[in-house]
């Protein structure tokens, strides 16, 4: 069973014992197939007669110009303008329409054309601050995406070169800053998850058997399935990429 019918099973599953919409987080480092997992994600629930849509926290990243200009990186919470990513959420938990402009990660700024994300039964947000103090406690479920540090470093050094078109140097050389700014403000909130998901170089995932616990309000949830399960990121996905920066 491949991880999205599993997730979607229970997503579905779920969504029908809460209010709607069902809003669901995916959060996790850079480049680690969240924008994949999360449009697969809503196709596989649209498929079971079930409104589903998805949208990135990067379409709030500040441009990269600014961010340089405050020597920040995209894992710093204040690369996020996190007032317009709570009121877009507000506004979809309402069952709002919500028009935003995606982020593009080669250019380092937004897109001149917008972007709708219509009301649904089930909205599933991803991105490095799915899981950011603004928005957390308004998502039913959070799944985190995580790997070990050499596996995270070389999955970004390979989608800096193939996705960025830096060099290796180029590729490997922003890693370090970037990681003590992960493991300063996103790492910590993997605390906050419902499921845990380890990730493999080869984008094989498997759901982890602790990942049950609810670190808030310190009850258990069903898990899906615990297969080890294998996902390929789509090269002509054009959603919003993951990670960037």
């Amino acid at each position: 069973m491949s991880i999205v019918r599993s997730l979607a099973d229970y997503i579905v599953a779920t969504s029908s014992k809460e209010a709607s919409p069902l809003i669901v987080a995916i959060c996790g480092w850079a480049d680690t197939g969240k924008s994949t997992l999360a449009a697969e994600l809503s196709e596989a629930i649209n498929s079971r007669n079930v409104g589903a849509d998805w949208i990135s926290t990067d379409a709030f990243l500040r441009n990269r110009a600014d961010r340089n200009a405050l020597g920040i990186s995209g894992y710093n919470p204040s690369s996020i303008d996190a007032t317009k990513l709570s009121h877009a959420v507000k506004q979809l938990a309402a069952q709002l329409e919500y028009v935003y402009f995606p982020y593009d990660n080669r250019t380092g700024c937004h897109v001149s054309t917008s972007k709708r994300i219509s009301p649904q039964s089930i909205i599933v947000i991803e991105g490095i601050h799915a899981f950011h103090e603004a928005i957390w406690k308004l998502c039913h479920l959070r799944i985190y995406i995580d790997s070990d540090d050499q596996t995270l470093r070389s999955m970004r050094t390979r989608a800096n070169v193939r996705k960025r078109g830096m060099n290796d140097a180029e590729a490997s050389k922003r890693i370090d800053k970037e990681f003590d700014e992960y493991h300063a403000h996103v790492w910590p909130k993997r605390t906050l998850a419902n499921i845990s998901v380890n990730v493999s170089l080869t984008f094989e995932y498997t759901i982890q058997e602790d990942a049950s616990r609810n670190a808030i309000e310190g009850n258990y949830i069903q898990k899906p399935s615990t297969n080890s399960i294998l996902v390929t990121p789509n090269p002509s996905f054009n959603g919003t990429p993951d990670g960037a920066r």
